[in-house]
């Protein structure tokens, strides 16, 4: 059952209404097929009834005033069909004329009129069918004035005609039918589902770091583009928050980076002239929480400058194996105290153009990250590998990996992942801090996770 919904999901939508469509219009048709062929049938069968009637009345007054000569001579004139014959008999049963079709003769026709039964009404009718033949036969007899009978037969060769021709055309008109029930398919397809299309494809790019795009379907219907109104005026108006947010914490840093820098003054002269121990020990514990603060300062405004593409560089020629190797050996003793394996893995050495100090600080912050996620007794290994005239910088290791739904997110200011639980505490700005950085270089950043477990995250560096 779960399997058959399954596969009933991924029809696309067009092709679920097309086939209710077909099956409404199949039902119908069919339906309407039995009822008329039904209605029909009874109603060509009163017909020809009163086909044979009538015309055991019409041979019966010619029979008065012409006698047998007269019914011969107007029968053939009348160009019957082959579906009639007429016949006159004694009530003995003796032929007396008979001018019955080809068709006709295989019937068994009675031997003898039901004389009882005449003498009580004027007319008597008989069917007869044989499994030989496809057709009904319907036969009248009625009692003549010398006491004759005259008998009239008809089948229903031409009400099963009749029939037939009904029942094509009604096959033609459900098939005209189902070709019109194809029209709201089509306008379905094109006013709505091509606009969903657009709506889906444009929401793809919602998630970008500039926050810019919109649903975009220029000829949807009125009711989704009031949807997708209702829609862009919310998010326009998230990026106005998100940007005055922006701003007024990028103020806030810009501000409150030079009463840091005095307080920091007067702490320091407080510790080179207080002769008190525990007041010395105060201002250098107050000197470590004024350095933090100082440097989450800087993080935001040198995140602000990389998004906005005004980060000063200082570049000098850089191995990327010095570079590398001097991480290492700096995060060596942090690795161990974690009782964690920080290993390197060589590759063919390249000389960038970059600024070192930035770059030493974007690799840190990817290393911060995966001796903080990676359990005791896991791995974190820092490699690098040339490609065209830059180089790739990858830092790996053997945590809990990445969500994949957050592989975009967690790049953004004050964006953690799943991962980051309370006992990693931080704001979300050391990842931002990473692709500003290498952003500043024109470069790229992106995450993946390891198919032995683990994430895998990369600094892509152009030679510069």
């Amino acid at each position: 059952m779960l399997i058959r919904k399954s596969l009933f999901d991924r029809i696309p939508s067009q092709w679920r209404l097309a086939v209710l469509l077909a099956l409404f219009v199949g039902t119908s048709t069919a339906l309407t097929l039995v009822f008329v062929r039904s209605t029909v049938s009874r109603d060509l069968r009163h017909f020809d009834t009163g086909i044979v009637i009538d015309d055991l009345v019409e041979y019966a007054a010619i029979y008065a005033s012409s006698g047998i000569k007269g019914v011969r001579e107007v029968f053939p004139a009348g160009q019957h069909s082959d579906s009639n014959a007429v016949r006159i008999t004694k009530p003995t049963g003796e032929i007396l004329l008979e001018d019955i079709p080809d068709a006709m003769r295989l019937y068994r026709w009675p031997e003898k009129a039901p004389l009882a039964e005449l003498e009580k009404q004027q007319t008597v009718l008989q069917e007869f069918t044989t499994p030989e033949l496809e057709f009904r036969l319907t036969i009248g007899a009625t009692k003549l004035r010398d006491g004759n009978i005259l008998w009239f037969g008809r089948t229903d060769a031409e009400a099963r005609r009749y029939q037939h021709n009904i029942t094509v055309y009604l096959w033609l008109a459900g098939i005209l039918a189902a070709a019109v029930a194809l029209l709201p398919v089509i306008w379905y397809s094109h006013e709505v589902l091509t606009p969903i299309r657009a709506f889906t494809s444009s929401a793809r790019h919602l998630h970008l770091p500039e926050g810019t795009a919109r649903l975009m379907a220029p000829r949807a219907i009125p009711e989704l583009k009031t949807l997708a109104s209702v829609v862009n005026a919310g998010l326009d108006q998230i990026l106005s928050l998100t940007r005055e947010l922006q701003s007024t914490n990028d103020q806030l840093a810009h501000e409150l980076r030079t009463p840091l820098a005095r307080i920091r003054g007067n702490l320091e002269t407080l510790l080179d002239k207080s002769d008190n121990a525990d007041a010395q020990d105060a201002a250098a514990r107050s000197l470590e929480e004024i350095d933090r603060a100082a440097q989450l300062v800087q993080t935001i405004l040198t995140v602000r400058a990389g998004d906005h593409g005004a980060l000063r560089l200082y570049r000098q020629q850089t191995p990327v194996h010095d570079l590398v190797k001097n991480l290492v050996d700096l995060f060596t003793p942090a690795a161990e105290d974690r009782q964690l394996t920080l290993g390197i893995e060589q590759g063919l050495d390249v000389v960038l153009n970059i600024d070192r100090e930035l770059i030493n600080q974007a690799i840190s912050n990817l290393l911060d990250n995966a001796l903080a996620y990676t359990p005791k007794g896991g791995h974190v290994t820092l490699r690098w590998q040339a490609e065209g005239t830059g180089a790739v910088i990858f830092v790996e290791d053997t945590g809990p990996g990445v969500h994949p739904e957050e592989m975009e997110m967690i790049w953004e200011r004050y964006n953690r992942g799943s991962a980051a639980v309370v006992r990693h505490p931080g704001i979300g700005l050391g990842l931002s801090l990473v692709r500003a950085i290498a952003t500043a270089h024109g470069g790229s950043v992106g995450v993946s996770n390891r198919s032995s477990g683990g994430a895998r995250f990369w600094i892509k560096l152009p030679q510069g």
